[in-house]
């Protein structure tokens, strides 16, 4: 079984790339843009709600060269082939991805992140478990938000 070490990563001046830009994609960029805006989405389509919000938008389909220079990939297409090309294309240059919805083709899982100020709660199960990780992650928020 894999396993999913939990740390914090400086992101500072990093490309993270979204390839995708659908739900699943607006999904991720949720929590990814509570620490910077330094968010690429790469996409034939963008979803609305996605535009205007200060991130680089490239419309196009994907090609490796795509990845140069990239920190992190977020692999959020709908199309398995797809995520899976982009995956191995970001391992033959040593960048780590996240193929959402796949925890088996994924380098990184993302937690389920409740932030406030520069304190940030995460809980992980690794990637088994999603709905208990947002569960005990929105038990321990109500618990911070009265104190």
């Amino acid at each position: 079984m894999k396993m999913f070490l939990p740390i914090n990563v400086r992101i500072d001046d990093k490309k993270i790339l979204f390839i995708g830009g659908g739900k699943i994609a607006m999904h991720k960029i949720v929590t990814v843009e509570k620490y910077t805006s330094n968010i690429i989405i790469l996409a034939p389509e963008i979803h609305e709600e996605l535009k205007g919000k200060g991130f680089t938008e490239i419309y196009k389909e994907y090609e490796q060269s795509d990845l140069k220079g990239c920190f992190l990939v977020y692999a959020c297409t709908n199309i398995i082939e797809v995520n899976r090309r982009i995956k191995n294309d970001a391992e033959a240059l040593g960048i780590l991805v996240n193929v959402v919805d796949n925890r088996e083709l994924s380098d990184f899982i993302s937690p389920a992140v409740f932030k406030q100020d520069e304190m940030t709660v995460a809980i992980s199960s690794n990637g088994q478990n999603v709905k208990k990780s947002v569960e005990w992650r929105d038990k321990i928020k109500a618990i911070l938000q009265n104190h």
